[in-house]
């Protein structure tokens, strides 16, 4: 097939098993290959002003195609490494300016609200211009049950001592455990707990720069490749998930986190939790 675009492409990704995105130099597009031998590029949405000068990094949708999210990097005065994010809602024709490096759009139950067993969320990692701490944060997309508050949960980053400049490059979320993965550009591997916006783990993973990544579909973990060509595959230990957040003293209110994971994710691991606050419950009369 054969489709015209009246501008320069800058940038283009699968979004889907048969549909491109088209990052043109003002203006972003879906192409769906199963349109025909005359399918046209669809515009989507206008690139902010804010990104005219940055490089395109990255452009995602949700699952389902309501949400997408194009991020450019750019540099200030000081040569600093800063970065533009633009939310862009397709429902609303909206779009929301942010200052962040990475992000993707996660569906995994956060909250305890009843008839809301999964929440549509956006997962970034914010640095805004004038701030030297970045922030991993965790916002509600989708609208909440009648009577609840958007959900929203944020941390500082702690960037490890010997990268001070360090910055994310790649996030994806693992909506089968809760979590969301984050790769930095010098290698440092974080895994957030969702919820609670928890650093759970951090690790350097690699030397040298990982260029892509994609998502295990049969564990919902990660496989990304380096700049030297080695091949990362990252993936949770489903039996060892929730005993490690219990006895992590570094996450706060851990045993907490830990039996709120296995409680939403029939994880393994918090048994004796379960047996206690079953008994508490029963002796309080609270058999509901």
């Amino acid at each position: 097939m054969t489709t015209t675009v009246k501008e320069k492409i800058v940038f283009w990704r699968w979004i889907s098993d048969s549909k491109l995105a088209l990052v043109g130099t003002t203006s972003v597009y879906h192409l769906d290959m199963n349109g025909g031998a005359s399918a046209a590029a669809v515009k989507i949405f206008d690139r902010l002003p804010t990104l005219a000068n940055c490089q395109i990094m990255s452009y995602d949708v949700d699952s389902s195609e309501k949400w997408c999210y194009l991020i450019g990097l750019y540099s200030d005065a000081n040569r600093n490494i800063l970065s533009h994010i633009q939310l862009y809602s397709i429902e609303r024709s909206m779009a929301m300016p942010l200052e962040g490096y990475a992000a993707c759009f996660a569906e995994m139950p956060v909250t305890e609200a009843p008839g809301a067993p999964k929440t549509q969320l956006f997962c970034f990692c914010e640095r805004k211009a004038n701030e030297t701490t970045q922030k991993f944060i965790c916002t509600e997309i989708g609208t909440p049950p009648a009577g609840q508050q958007k959900f929203k949960s944020m941390s500082e980053i702690q960037l490890a001592p010997d990268a001070p400049g360090d910055f994310p490059m790649i996030v994806q979320a693992v909506n089968k455990y809760g979590l969301v993965f984050v790769i930095t550009k010098a290698g440092y591997f974080y895994m957030y707990e969702a919820s609670r916006a928890a650093l759970v783990y951090r690790q350097k993973i690699t030397q040298e720069l990982v260029v892509c990544s994609v998502r295990n579909a049969t564990t919902d973990g990660m496989i990304a490749i380096n700049k030297a060509g080695q091949v990362l595959a990252i993936n949770v230990d489903e039996n060892n998930l929730v005993p490690y957040v219990m006895n992590a003293q570094h996450i706060p209110d851990n045993k907490n986190v830990a039996f709120k994971l296995a409680s939403r994710y029939s994880l393994p691991g918090a048994d004796e939790v379960f047996l206690q606050q079953f008994q508490m419950a029963l002796a309080s009369s609270d058999y509901a």
